[in-house]
């Protein structure tokens, strides 16, 4: 997406934490970057987020962008504000609701009245999914705002490989991202454990990703550990590049309570791997079912047992062929060329005043 601005002729101004990826952007004479230091998505405090919309809003008079798009809550509600303030028209994407969203509580009400707040400030708002999107219109947003788009996209020259699905034992079920409860993982440790009592040494399931310590939701090192030495899982950590575990995979799972649109997932069948995912908003567009993957009900590992059961059935023709449906259905809905189309003709189309 910031390629199709700067392709355009725009100059693109990030604002972000500083971290592993910065000097990439800084390689670039078309961006300029600015280290954020008061975005902190750990906390939940007054003063903290309340530091936020300062120090966004000083960048935003001093930068005078034409335009502002927000990823993630805090820039979504915080930066609408600061932007809102100022008279700039900016554009929220809700790339997925996360662990406050997903469960109910005061938290959760708490950000549903800042979104609402939020929107009387915001020019449009953008969405992974149309479920989302629904979500929000009941209450949060007017009925006349919001966009849909099919997620962020994957880059399906860069996710993509010659290496066709081996056709021998053991059948490989990979787990990609963060060892959080909302991702399913301990529905895929609970179906890994009763997949390896029946099939023993022919199903073999790795886990890809790493411990997020700032996450409630997270399981701990210590259970992960536990699971490992017991012989249910094989654990690779955190990887740059996830390619080659997808390429060794036959068949790669998240069982996720609720997403954006998960990337992972599009990466999978974009290098024609099968996949298995739970039949809950932004995974289920993913899939075509027995097509190019399995939908299970999501909190559920007898479910997700069930559907790697399936998969261990298929002759390995059937499972080619399901990779090869993956493929078309990442360059049919998923390619990053195609969803930055959408995304800029959205910010660039004419737009109403603010409210």
């Amino acid at each position: 997406m910031i390629s199709k601005f700067v392709d355009e002729g725009w100059k693109v101004t990030l604002l972000a934490p500083a971290d592993d990826y910065t000097q990439g952007f800084l390689a670039q004479d078309a961006i300029d970057f600015v280290a954020l230091k008061q975005l902190q998505r750990d906390t939940t405090s007054p003063w903290s987020n309340y530091s936020l919309y300062q120090e966004l809003k000083s960048y935003y008079r001093q930068l005078k962008p034409d335009v502002i798009l927000h990823y993630t809550s805090k820039p979504n509600i915080f930066g609408s504000f600061a932007a809102g303030r100022l008279g700039i028209p900016n554009y929220s994407v809700i790339t997925g609701l996360g662990y406050a969203f997903i469960r109910k509580g005061i938290l959760q009400s708490i950000i549903r009245l800042l979104y609402r707040r939020a929107a009387r400030s915001t020019t449009e708002f953008i969405f992974e999914n149309e479920d989302d999107l629904a979500l929000f219109r009941a209450g949060i947003i007017p009925p006349t705002q919001g966009k849909s788009i099919k997620g962020c996209g994957v880059d399906i020259d860069y996710y993509r490989t010659d290496i066709p699905l081996v056709d021998s034992q053991p059948t490989i079920f990979t787990f990609i991202g963060r060892l959080l409860t909302d991702k399913g993982i301990m529905e895929y440790l609970r179906a890994a454990k009763m997949a390896k009592q029946e099939y023993g040494p022919n199903a073999k399931f790795t886990i890809v990703g790493e411990v997020d310590t700032s996450n409630p939701a997270s399981i701990t090192r210590q259970d992960l550990q536990q699971w490992i030495d017991d012989g249910v899982v094989e654990y690779r950590g955190f990887q740059d590049d996830i390619r080659p575990e997808i390429i060794q995979s036959h068949c790669v799972v998240l069982p996720s309570y609720r997403e954006g649109m998960p990337r992972t997932m599009m990466e999978a069948l974009s290098m024609s791997r099968p996949v298995i995912t739970t039949r809950v908003p932004g995974c289920r567009e993913i899939v075509d079912e027995g097509v190019n993957g399995y939908l299970v009900a999501a909190k559920s590992a007898g479910d997700l047992l069930e559907a790697i059961k399936s998969y261990m059935q298929l002759p390995h023709g059937k499972r080619v062929e399901m990779g090869m449906a993956g493929r078309l259905r990442a360059e049919t809905l998923f390619d990053h060329t195609k969803i930055a189309d959408e995304i800029y003709s959205i910010v660039t189309e004419p737009t109403s005043q603010l409210s």
